[in-house]
C-alpha cells in the first residue's frame, strides 16, 4: 500500500477523539498525515488553509463548514464520531450525501443511509477507530479504583449519558441525580458537557477517551449513547435510561430547514411513533436499539441491580447490537479504513475491503 499526505480536522473534543486512533494508525504506517483543529474565525486558520490537503478527514460537519466558509474547496471522507444510530440528523444533511468516501460504524447505520437515500454509492463499512484501543486495552483495575475513590471489591456502576447538559436540565449529566443514592458510581460525561463536570463530582477522561472506564466498570448506565454499544462489544451489562427526550433524537423539531435529504413525510411518519412505548427507536427505519434493561428514572436502582445479578441476561441483544453498531469490532477498523482511502486516492474507485 502507497503512503499518502492527508489531514484529519476536527473542531471539537469529540471529533478528535475519534480521529486520533486513524491519525495514529496511518503516521505508524508512513503516511504523511496531520490532525489539525479548524476554528471559527478564518484569520485563525490561515496558515492551514495554505497546506491543507485536497482530501481531508472529517468526523463531524462542523470543520467542514468552518473551512468552506473560508474559501477551502476540496473534497472529504466522513467517518462517523460514535456508535450509537439513535439521533435523526445522521445521514439527513447535504455534506453526508457530499461525502467521496462515507464510512458506515457498522450495518445499522448502513441501513438508515438506505431509508433516506436508496441511491447513495459511496458508503463503506469501516467500523469505528476508537474501538481498536477498546477491544485491546488493558487496565490496572487496582490503581484506577484508587485514584478514583471506588471500591474494587464492590461491583463499579459507570454513569456516561450523551450530550444536552447545556441546553436542557432534564438531559446529559444532569440525570446523574437519578443515581445519588448508589455507592461506588464513577460519572463520566459528555465531552460537550464537560464544562458541567465539576458540579457533579464526574471524571474528564483524556483526550476524549472513556475506553479505560468501559473496562473498569460491571454495569454501565447510559442514554441514547455510543458507550452502550461500547460495552455491549466488551459484553458488559448495560442499563438504558427511559426519559422523555433526549437531544437531537425524535420528537426533537429539527432546527435546521435547509439542506436536508429527509422527506417532511418521513418525519411526520417518526413523529407518529409512541416513544412511550418505544423510547429507543432509530430514526427511519423500524428497529429499537436495545441491549439490555430499560428504566426509567424510578426503575433505574432496581433495573442497576438486576443487572449486576444476572450479567447473562440480554446476553443476546448485546451480542447482536455490538455487531450491527460496529462492523467486525477486532481491532483492525483502522487498518480497513486507511486501505480503503488509499484505493480510493490511487484508483479513484471505491472498494469495500473486509480484512
Amino acid at each position: 500500500m502507497k503512503t499518502h499526505s492527508l489531514d484529519l480536522v476536527y473542531a471539537t473534543t469529540k471529533g478528535y477523539a475519534s480521529l486520533l486512533p486513524l491519525y495514529n494508525y496511518m503516521k505508524d504506517q508512513g503516511w504523511q498525515v496531520r490532525l489539525q483543529k479548524v476554528y471559527k474565525n478564518c484569520f485563525r486558520n490561515r496558515k492551514l488553509l495554505k497546506t491543507l490537503s485536497t482530501h481531508i478527514v472529517i468526523a463531524y460537519d462542523k470543520p467542514l463548514v468552518r473551512l468552506e466558509k473560508c474559501g477551502w474547496k476540496g473534497t472529504f471522507f466522513y467517518i462517523e464520531h460514535g456508535l450509537s444510530p439513535m439521533k435523526y440528523y445522521t445521514y439527513k444533511y447535504d455534506f453526508f450525501q457530499r461525502a467521496s468516501l462515507l464510512f458506515y460504524p457498522g450495518s445499522v447505520f448502513k441501513r438508515k443511509m438506505e431509508a433516506i437515500n436508496p441511491q447513495f454509492d459511496r458508503g463503506l463499512l469501516g467500523g469505528y477507530p476508537k474501538v481498536d484501543q477498546l477491544v485491546n486495552l488493558r487496565i490496572d483495575k487496582q490503581a484506577m479504583c484508587l485514584a478514583f475513590g471506588l471500591d474494587p471489591q464492590k461491583p463499579i456502576i459507570l454513569f456516561a449519558p450523551s450530550w444536552g447538559g447545556k441546553r436542557n436540565k432534564e438531559a446529559g449529566i444532569h440525570n446523574t441525580k437519578h443515581l445519588q443514592h448508589l455507592e461506588n458510581v464513577l460519572i463520566v460525561p459528555h465531552s460537550a458537557d464537560y464544562k458541567l463536570a465539576r458540579q457533579y463530582g464526574a471524571v474528564r477522561p483524556g483526550e476524549g477517551n472513556i475506553n479505560e472506564f468501559l473496562h473498569l466498570a460491571d454495569v454501565i448506565v447510559s442514554d441514547v449513547s455510543s458507550v452502550l454499544a461500547e460495552a455491549a462489544i466488551l459484553d458488559k451489562p448495560v442499563v438504558q435510561l427511559i426519559l422523555p427526550h433526549y437531544p437531537g433524537c425524535f420528537p426533537e423539531q429539527e432546527k435546521r430547514k435547509s439542506g436536508t435529504w429527509v422527506s417532511e413525510e418521513m418525519v411526520a411518519q417518526e413523529q407518529l411513533t409512541d416513544r412511550k412505548l418505544r423510547p429507543f427507536k432509530i430514526p427511519y427505519i423500524d428497529e429499537d436499539w436495545i441491549m439490555g434493561h430499560t428504566a426509567t428514572p424510578t426503575e433505574l436502582p432496581d433495573a442497576i441491580l438486576d443487572a449486576i445479578q444476572h450479567p447473562e441476561k440480554f446476553l443476546n441483544d448485546r451480542k447482536y447490537w455490538a455487531e450491527e453498531s460496529c462492523w467486525q469490532a477486532d481491532g483492525k477498523s483502522c487498518q480497513r479504513i486507511t486501505r480503503m482511502m488509499a484505493h480510493f486516492l490511487e484508483q479513484g474507485s471505491i472498494k469495500q475491503f473486509h480484512e
